[in-house]
């Protein structure tokens, strides 16, 4: 994990795009902010807003024509984003069989029956 220190006025810059909570439209503070993965001067960042504690995750690029991010709101904290970043891909056709497969069986209604 790498300090935002480093990269000061980038992050405060990329921030100001990213400067509310779309969950509750709280504030963000860019010193909460965790660098997941960085190449260049494209860098994931993950943020926990501080009033709801909601995740954001948002990929900053930073070019000659100045400063873009995409945000994403997420459920994964911190420590699950950069396990599961460099994970395998799931296919379509992967959850579809998974899905075909569960319902022959009737696995998801026995599930709920046991409950």
């Amino acid at each position: 994990m790498e300090n935002l220190d480093k990269f000061p006025y980038f992050f405060d810059e990329g921030l100001k795009l990213i400067a509310y909570c779309p969950l509750c439209d709280a504030s963000i503070t860019p010193q909460k902010a965790k660098i997941v993965e960085s190449r260049d001067d494209l860098h994931l960042v993950h943020i926990q807003c501080q009033k709801c504690q909601g995740y954001i995750l948002a990929l900053m690029l930073k070019t000659a024509g100045g400063l873009s991010s995409i945000g994403l709101i997420t459920d994964l904290n911190f420590n699950d984003v950069f396990k599961f970043k460099d994970g395998q891909k799931i296919e379509a056709d992967e959850v579809l069989k998974i899905y075909q497969a569960l319902n022959k069986k009737d696995i998801v209604k026995q599930i709920l029956e046991d409950k």
